[in-house]
């Protein structure tokens, strides 16, 4: 899988193996925008992609929070259908570049699937490239059921219990990948039934900050972004955002510098700022 981080592809290397037999291409291009309008739907896709929604349809629909994740049974159903096996090699895009896609490559480690990959720079860089394309009107083709089987983590995954008794635990770094305006309240929500502010003892850490024409920057830059603001006493990084979306950018980049005890907050300030 070559490419300057080891959890990324490159849409080069994807062009050139597209029809492997293992292959499986995964759009996760999210639904719905933060305040429920709906995002149109792209009108090309990377030929034989599937649509992998996590935003309305693979996430926990009682919940009242956006997207949650499901239970190992739901999702391990859901992803059978689209014909995905413990074998398969899965590349997850998205058409914002680098955005939702590492959402998806994040259910995916913490269901206990390793042969997953994020597209770097998504479908933007595809089409930026020339490489060839298909309608998404069409019908996509499934495959046969799959026997991919859930073998979830649940020391990956925090609650707002969970956050809440460790704030002030020492072991413990809370990292916000929203903006600096949003995390110091000084920018509206754009969730309007949302409070301003952040997390007590997080600090933030823009996802913006981690990327470069919509690409990952390189492994030595993510680390200078992440050796700013955790300190060496933290053995444990947990990642916030706005819905649990972002937050897995910083995931995704943090499992490239080193850190090996992550956890992402499912409910992120979409929960927190409710003050409840």
């Amino acid at each position: 899988m070559p490419n300057h981080l080891s959890n990324l592809v490159s849409v080069d290397w994807l062009n050139q193996h597209l029809t492997d037999p293992d292959l499986i291409v995964l759009d996760a291009t999210m639904k719905k925008k933060p305040n429920g309008e709906a995002i149109p739907t792209p009108d090309k896709r990377i030929p034989g992609a599937l649509a992998f929604n996590f935003d309305t349809e693979i996430c926990d629909r009682e919940s009242e929070l956006p997207h949650m994740m499901p239970s190992a049974e739901q999702f391990e159903q859901a992803v059978q259908e689209l014909g995905i096996n413990q074998k398969s090699k899965l590349v997850v895009y998205d058409m914002m570049g680098i955005f939702s896609s590492p959402r998806a490559w994040w259910m995916f480690k913490v269901m206990g699937h390793q042969n997953v990959y994020v597209l770097d720079g998504g479908l933007p860089q595809w089409l930026a490239k020339g490489f060839m394309t298909e309608p998404n009107n069409q019908p996509a083709t499934l495959k046969r059921k799959g026997d991919f089987i859930a073998d979830f983590d649940p020391t990956q995954v925090f609650n707002r219990e969970q956050v809440s008794s460790n704030i002030n635990n020492p072991d413990y770094q809370i990292l916000d990948a929203r903006s600096h305006g949003r995390f110091s309240g000084q920018e509206p929500e754009p969730r309007v039934e949302l409070k301003r502010g952040h997390i007590p003892n997080s600090v933030c850490l823009p996802f913006t900050e981690l990327l470069q024409d919509g690409l990952f920057k390189d492994r030595q830059s993510l680390k200078a972004a992440f050796d700013d603001v955790v300190s060496k006493q933290h053995k444990h990084l947990v990642f916030s955002c706005g819905s649990g979306v972002t937050a897995c950018i910083l995931a995704l980049a943090a499992a490239e510098v080193g850190y090996q005890d992550t956890i992402v907050y499912d409910g992120s300030w979409s929960e927190w700022g409710r003050g409840e």
